[in-house]
């Protein structure tokens, strides 16, 4: 098994045991969504998994050389990616503080956070979520499992954007919207 499949599993761990360490507080740990969530916590929820069996049988279809890539430096691409998605979710996270959780809901006396890095995109900790998936497909060198990572992260993400910016804009009205127009959604001069 490539030395670069191993750290990326080692990055997945680190990325579960930062997940949980950020959450602070009952209302950042409650794992039951509202009505305004519309199924958009378990698609992530089911991406995740889905992504991270993948990943694991990835050095089964390297073995039968099936989507290899015999390209070691790309695994290090890969795990360049994940180290990145990483650093993006943790800075995004911390920036939320106490209203990082895992449900939609706003709380009492929450406001927009605009500080970076939401001062430039809405939505940093899908993306550093999607770049630690995505580098888990490069970093394990299959491209099967990198196309069915990118096409089940994006499409997840896509979801729960929509989701959670409309739950956003009812919540925050006028102030929201005004937000939306100086920020990207995800990717800065993309969307």
């Amino acid at each position: 098994m490539a030395i670069t499949i191993v750290l990326a599993y080692i990055l997945i761990v680190c990325y579960f045991v930062m997940e949980r360490s950020l959450r602070k507080g009952k209302q950042a740990l409650n794992l039951k969504p509202e009505a305004a969530d519309a199924g958009s916590s378990q698609v992530l929820w089911v991406s995740g998994v889905i992504s991270i069996l993948l990943v694991i049988v990835a050095p089964i279809l390297n073995t039968y050389k099936i989507g290899e890539l015999s390209y070691m430096t790309v695994g290090w691409l890969g795990l360049i990616l994940m180290l990145s998605g990483l650093a993006m979710r943790y800075w995004a996270a911390k920036t939320l503080g106490e209203f990082y959780t895992r449900t939609f809901q706003v709380m009492e006396g929450q406001k927009i956070v605009s500080q970076a890095p939401y001062n430039v995109i809405r939505h940093p900790g899908y993306l550093g979520t999607l770049l630690m998936e995505i580098g888990a497909g490069i970093a394990v060198t299959n491209w099967l499992v990198l196309l069915a990572v990118l096409v089940i992260g994006i499409t997840s993400r896509y979801y729960r954007i929509g989701v959670e910016e409309k739950m956003l804009e009812a919540s925050f009205g006028g102030e929201y919207k005004i937000y939306v127009e100086k920020t990207w959604k995800l990717l800065p001069f993309l969307y």
